[in-house]
């Protein structure tokens, strides 16, 4: 979409009055896919977009929005930053939970029910699917399900989205809820602080969202960003200096488990995936010295 286009709004849902103890909070820049987003929310409850440094054409069409739904509000501001956007939003959440979405995923039905079912044990976690739209987002699909889904690798963490919990969590981890410092891998301090914490997440297998389908040339450009972001976080003691035995590890587990899965291309992209990450990160390094 160009700049000034003017995007098709989807009908607002005509919500009751939304309960007391839930916001959803989704970052955005000018994805129109926000609005796919917005109505795929099933239940009655706030919902806060907080934009960062988006241009005009957006904020007028969001805006009106907006207007038309009474649950809906935008916060606005000509900053870029994801860290700063879901602070500010959670700062004005006048609700003790909030559901951290992202504006180019949509909620599978029941998802944000069976999250609220599960609030009481700490910070909740659903799963991330990948939508598919030929090859090139069938092997990225398949590669991030080796990668990031917990019933694949067994491993249940606090990076979003989805992910639920209540405000007052961060007393205990360090008195702040995302580093405003960091343009990328800002929930990776979020979750090392929640470790250190001995913090809980409680994985909700049956709580689904599902992303947009990726070509693989915009996936690697998310990975390089990762490897950039964790040079910035390792520069501005954020986040800790990263393991490259560990990473070299990371990479053959998950060649491995494409083995074991008989999804060989998906492991050798996953593996190539993380390898990307240390190059990406040496890369900024070395930009950062002014090294050539």
């Amino acid at each position: 979409m160009s700049a000034g286009a003017a995007e098709p709004l989807l009908p607002a849902p005509s919500a009751p009055a939304p309960p007391q103890d839930l916001t959803i909070i989704i970052p955005v820049r000018d994805d129109p896919l926000i609005y796919r987003c917005l109505a795929s929310i099933d239940v009655p409850c706030s919902v806060i977009v907080s934009t960062n440094g988006s241009p005009d054409w957006f904020l007028k069409g969001l805006t009106a929005y907006a207007k038309a739904s009474a649950h809906v509000t935008v916060l606005s501001t000509d900053e870029s930053g994801i860290g700063l956007a879901y602070n500010r939003a959670i700062a004005q959440a006048a609700t003790p939970l909030v559901l951290l979405m992202d504006s180019d995923c949509v909620f599978e039905p029941g998802t944000i029910a069976s999250m609220l079912a599960e609030a009481s044990l700490g910070l909740v976690k659903g799963r991330v699917r990948f939508e598919t739209a030929g090859p090139g987002s069938l092997l990225v699909a398949a590669a991030r399900r080796l990668t990031e889904d917990p019933l694949v690798t067994r491993k249940t963490n606090a990076y979003s989205p989805p992910l639920l919990y209540s405000t007052d969590i961060v007393e205990k981890m360090g008195g702040y809820h995302f580093s405003t410092a960091m343009k990328w891998r800002e929930d990776r301090d979020f979750e090392l602080r929640r470790r250190k914490s001995d913090i809980p997440v409680r994985l909700v297998p049956q709580a689904v969202i599902w992303h947009k389908p990726l070509r693989i040339r915009d996936d690697l450009r998310s990975v390089r960003a990762y490897g950039a972001g964790q040079a910035h976080g390792e520069a501005l003691k954020v986040l800790p200096t990263m393991s490259l035995r560990h990473e070299l590890s990371k990479a053959c587990t998950v060649a491995w488990r494409g083995v074991q899965r008989g999804e060989y291309a998906a492991g050798a992209y996953a593996a190539f995936r993380v390898l990307l990450v240390v190059a990406s990160r040496a890369a900024a390094m070395r930009r950062r010295r002014g090294v050539k």
